[in-house]
């Protein structure tokens, strides 16, 4: 997911959300707590749960941003590296999902500096948790934890350019698997979600789940498979506990991307 951030500039155009009593049913609403509501990931989550009739509470830094309305939606002004910020969503009866990602680099090249956003995030958030008595925790990771390298290792000297990603990210991916130590060490239930590259456009339906930290690299997967992946899997035993690669069967290609990119900017 953040490999999408790391090459695109992510720009939201969501209207007012209007959903009439003949929204799709589901007999199985859940209460949930979103973490990011403003996230790319963390928007198509929103639109989706609604639709599906669940009952939304989401924190962001300007919850302004989301520019949605709805009964069963409400939004908090918070900040994850601030417990009581937190604290102040949960009751204990929700299923927290945590959407949120560091903000992409100027250039999609660019060295990403030291990173604690993820560590500082699980600390606060599993405190919250255990506060307030809520017992499972969705939380979005990366397929970058599986081939991280270490913050030690020297730059790359070959051109190519998923070694590259993988060092000028080094301290992000390797903040972000001391985070999920951190939440499979915490006694809550959880859900690790690794997904590849997450790009804009209609679902397609074809996701596939590797629970054997080696998920296929470099593939692409849309934020509606993803969203609509979360939601099936609220509370579904089948991957409590575990942390799971999503992919597809499309490869990316990383300097079409990159071309993409700085087109647009």
């Amino acid at each position: 997911m953040w490999r999408r951030k790391f090459i695109l500039s992510i720009v939201a155009t969501s209207n007012i959300l209007s959903i009439n009593s003949k929204a799709e049913q589901n007999s199985d609403k859940k209460n949930i707590a979103l973490i990011g509501a403003t996230a790319r990931s963390g928007r198509e989550i929103i639109r989706q749960a609604l639709v599906r009739g669940h009952k939304i509470k989401g924190l962001a830094r300007t919850p302004s941003k989301l520019n949605i309305s709805h009964p069963n939606l409400k939004l908090f002004k918070g900040d994850v590296r601030n417990q009581k910020d937190l604290e102040n969503i949960l009751t204990g009866s929700e299923i927290v999902i945590s959407m949120v990602g560091k903000s992409a680099p100027e250039s999609p090249l660019g060295e990403i500096g030291k990173v604690d956003l993820y560590t500082v995030m699980a600390k606060n958030l599993i405190g919250a948790m255990k506060n307030k008595g809520n017992k499972i925790l969705i939380m979005a990771s990366s397929t970058g934890v599986e081939t991280m390298v270490s913050p030690e290792s020297p730059k790359p000297t070959n051109s190519n350019l998923t070694d590259m990603w993988r060092w000028n990210a080094r301290y992000l991916y390797n903040d972000m698997f001391k985070m999920e130590r951190m939440i499979i060490e915490s006694g809550l239930e959880y859900i690790l979600l690794r997904p590849g590259f997450i790009v804009e456009g209609p679902a397609r339906e074809n996701l596939e789940i590797n629970t054997t930290n080696n998920t296929p690299p470099l593939r692409v997967l849309t934020y509606s498979d993803f969203a609509d992946f979360i939601l099936n899997n609220l509370d579904n035993s089948k991957y409590l506990n575990s942390a799971i690669g999503i992919y597809t069967e499309t490869i990316m290609d990383p300097q079409a991307e990159i071309d993409d990119y700085y087109g647009k900017n």
